[in-house]
């Protein structure tokens, strides 16, 4: 199984078919609110709570104080869908494309690994959930709000909407009336749940709104942590330089797209994965490439270009060349593709007329790739360039040695090797040296070659593999019936160059195959060895039929065997410009099955937190909601006497965020807290921030803000301090800092307070920097580059924050920016 393979979607970008057994129309209505009212069989008080929250809706204005709220149209959003009949209470019991989505998000593997329980929303309704054991015995309640509904009226009834109403906001009030899905928390006196419970959000349709409603009610001297999620290690890629590892791939880099031309990387995607995986075998069984079911590969399928309509026996339609030919190859889904199927091959159209490399030194680099070897003695201090034949290779022990000389200007040295039955020929030449080392490299099994070598001209190329296969080819011969074909092989211990070569024959007219000869333990007279895998490239001439079919601009290549198998691990992806296309082991991929839409979508959330005498709760949110979703949630808690409410708000996704966690301090030494992060990149606008209202004596809480502005991103910290009257000795921290990137990028902050007690002590601090130059100076002084540089300062920048997360939340969040610093999330 491959460590690192293909990757088939952008992050999260990915889009899903639309299945659904209910959907109302686009727009918002009295009736369609009581359409979703009646569908959910709801007691009469929360209809009417719906239809008053709807009335205030349309009733109050738009607000205009924040980030630009013009583009939504509400009459184009579809408010409710519903994707099946009931809640699933076991993985196997949802329909197979809903559990596809979130075994792409990890919602099994969360489950398994860390998380106490697991409630999912896909669309309006949480479609799966499940809960520990653990949990039922503790009687902790957790499942979506539409079964709390039914199952515990009246605990619902007696908070929902008491923190929130529906008067609080426009879009509590849409929240409020539209509401679907979402999470129920009730933990009983003095329970401490010992794991996080987790909920995952995802939008599927185009033009959906989502309205998920929570609700946590931790009871007297309990603790409970919840963490919601909206977020989420080769393949060789043949580069303008040769080949790289899909993982090694980054922005800027320029890759051969399906049409053989060089197009620059603008993003690159990696993410955890765990499903299916697909590796397609060509009759070049080396050039396999293994990839997630939806990537699409540029392929012809059989089905299509059979030259008759009846089969033999059990083989394959047999293929028309005539059809083949002419058929347009077209982007399948992985999963949709068969054995016989037709894959693409792209010829490289990179073709320098400027060379700087002679006839004669492109000839023996040709004999160096295959027979040489160079090194530098330090006995004699002398740059030694060596190249061992066969004795009775006679011709080509008098061409080389000439052309060694010619190109040296030095003597060359002949040496019998009677005892290996073979001759070598040896100059001292310190430019021969860097020649051989430059294009070809050194040690069998690291060479590789230049840049110049493989954009040669194809007359060049054909000199150069003339000499590579004089040197150390075989030619076996198969007889038919009317002539024999011949079978040429060469192999080499260098798995790059084993590539390179293979392009160059495509260059000249020529598919050939790569197969490996596995290495390992060996015996040379009694003298035990370690053979190192041998690759090798081989093809067929004077052939009278050949399974690959040619065209100007590719090869068509049959697929020999598709292997299905399963996966976890890293994924990796890129995007190109314009073709968004790359080649993988040498065959023509796409980088993704369905892009995000370009229309908008609407997240609209309502979190209400109730935190008892001597109860904690944290709430933990990694958000990165796809760019084309406004992201405008309504979160509060309140904290009764003794009792702590944390909120942990990390913020990189959507076009546009407006969120503002605050705290009720309603009771006696009660404490809130708001830890965030906000990162805003190209035309996102992430309006955060974090209120806190101080109503009793002895309440303390603390802000603290970092946010991040890159390529014309605008980060924006709103916040409120409130103490009222009563409240005496409450102490208050605040601190804001804003790093700005780049001219182009912009920062805000918005601070009120309101302070109406004397007795209270409140901090407040704001800083806006760069990164300093003299820091990157001093890090570039300890060799580290700027990129990285810049990386490990704003991961310092938010440690604060980030080390309050859960572990895999805190690496993920370090690796989302490092990737976003990057340009390589979009």
């Amino acid at each position: 199984m491959p460590k690192k393979i293909i990757n088939d979607e952008y992050k999260y970008g990915f889009v899903m078919p639309e299945r659904s057994v209910f959907k109302v129309e686009p727009g918002l209505s009295r009736d369609i609110v009581l359409q979703i009212s009646k569908i959910k069989q709801e007691p009469s008080w929360m209809t009417d709570f719906r239809l008053k929250s709807y009335e205030h809706f349309v009733q109050r204005p738009m607000p205009t104080w924040g980030a630009d709220l013009s583009k939504i149209n509400f009459d184009k959003i579809t408010y409710y869908i519903k994707p099946t009949e009931k809640t699933a209470k076991s993985w196997e019991e949802l329909p197979p494309e809903i559990r596809e989505t979130y075994e792409k998000i990890g919602v099994p593997e969360a489950e398994r690994k860390f998380l106490a329980g697991v409630v999912s929303q896909y669309e309006s309704e949480s479609v799966y959930e499940n809960i520990r054991k653990e949990l039922k015995k503790l009687g902790v309640i957790f499942c979506d709000m539409d079964t709390a509904l039914k199952k515990y009226p009246d605990l619902v009834k007696k908070y929902f909407g008491k923190l929130i109403p529906y008067n609080d906001n426009k879009f509590a009030a849409l929240n409020s009336a539209v509401w679907s899905g979402g999470s129920f928390v009730y933990v009983p006196k003095n329970v401490k749940v010992p794991l996080p419970l987790q909920a995952y959000f995802r939008i599927n349709a185009k033009n959906f709104g989502q309205f998920e409603r929570t609700l946590i009610i931790a009871d007297k001297g309990s603790f409970v942590h919840y963490t919601e999620g909206c977020m989420p290690a080769g393949s060789q890629i043949l580069k303008e330089d040769g080949f790289a590892n899909i993982e090694a791939i980054k922005p800027g880099d320029y890759v051969v797209n399906h049409k053989g031309e060089l197009s620059k990387v603008s993003k690159v995607m990696t993410r955890k994965y765990k499903g299916p995986l697909y590796t397609i075998v060509p009759v070049s069984p080396y050039n396999n490439f293994s990839l997630t079911p939806e990537h699409p590969v540029l392929a012809i399928k059989r089905e299509t270009v059979k030259a008759r309509s009846k089969r033999k026996n059990n083989w394959l339609y047999e293929a028309s060349s005539k059809k083949l030919i002419k058929a347009k190859p077209e982007f399948i889904p992985a999963k949709e593709l068969k054995k016989g199927d037709f894959i693409v091959f792209p010829k490289v159209k990179i073709n320098k007329k400027n060379v700087h490399l002679s006839d004669e030194e492109i000839e023996f680099l040709g004999y160096y790739l295959a027979e040489g070897n160079i090194n530098y003695n330090k006995k004699i201090k002398q740059f030694v360039v060596r190249l061992t034949f066969g004795e009775k290779e006679n011709n080509l022990i008098k061409r080389v040695g000439s052309l060694m000389e010619k190109i040296s200007r030095k003597r060359v040295y002949m040496h019998d090797e009677k005892y290996k039955h073979a001759v070598s020929l040896s100059v001292y030449s310190k430019k021969l040296y860097d020649l051989c080392d430059y294009h070809c490299g050194k040690y069998a099994h690291l060479k590789e070659l230049s840049k110049e070598i493989m954009e040669l001209p194809t007359d060049k190329i054909k000199i150069f593999l003339n000499a590579y296969f004089k040197g150390d080819g075989n030619l076996c011969f198969k007889k038919s019936k009317n002539k024999a074909s011949e079978l040429n092989r060469i192999s080499t211990a260098s798995e790059r160059l084993a590539l390179q070569i293979q392009q160059l024959f495509t260059r000249i007219g020529i598919f050939a195959g790569i197969m490996i000869r596995k290495g390992g333990e060996d015996f040379i007279k009694g003298r035990k060895i370690e053979r190192k895998n041998q690759y090798v490239i081989y093809f067929t001439t004077n052939k009278k039929w050949s399974m690959i079919r040619e065209t100007k601009d590719y090869f068509i290549v049959p697929i020999r065997e598709i292997k299905k198998g399963n996966y976890e691990g890293f994924v990796f992806n890129i995007e190109v410009e314009k073709t968004n296309s790359y080649l993988a082991n040498g065959f023509a991929v796409h980088n993704c099955t369905a892009p995000i839409y370009s229309t908008h979508s609407l997240h609209a959330a309502v979190v209400e937190i109730f935190a008892l005498e001597g109860a904690r709760v944290r709430y933990t949110t990694v958000q990165n909601w796809s760019k084309n979703v406004y992201n405008l949630v309504t979160k509060r808690a309140q904290a009764e006497k003794n009792a702590i409410v944390e909120w942990v708000d990390c913020n990189l996704g959507s076009c546009v965020t407006m969120k503002y966690p605050g705290v009720v301090l309603k009771g006696k030494g009660a404490k809130g807290e708001v830890l965030s992060i906000a990162y805003a990149a190209g035309k996102q606008h992430q309006d955060t921030g974090a209120k806190m209202i101080h109503l009793a004596p002895n309440t303390s809480s603390r802000i603290i803000s970092k946010s991040i502005s890159k390529d014309g991103g605008r980060c924006s910290y709103r916040g409120l301090v409130f103490v009222g009257p009563k409240a005496n000795n409450v102490k208050s921290y605040v601190s804001c800092d804003a790093l700005i990137l780049d001219e182009k990028s912009r920062s805000d902050t918005y601070p009120y307070m309101k302070i109406l007690n004397k007795t209270a002590q409140i901090e407040h601090e704001a800083t806006v920097e760069k990164i300093g130059e003299e820091k990157l100076f001093y890090l570039a002084s300890r060799g580290i580059k700027k990129e990285d540089a810049e990386n490990m300062l704003v991961n310092g920048f938010i440690e604060p924050v980030a080390k309050e997360l859960p572990l895999e939340y805190a690496v993920e969040l370090n690796r989302l920016i490092a990737l976003e610093m990057s340009g390589s999330v979009g």
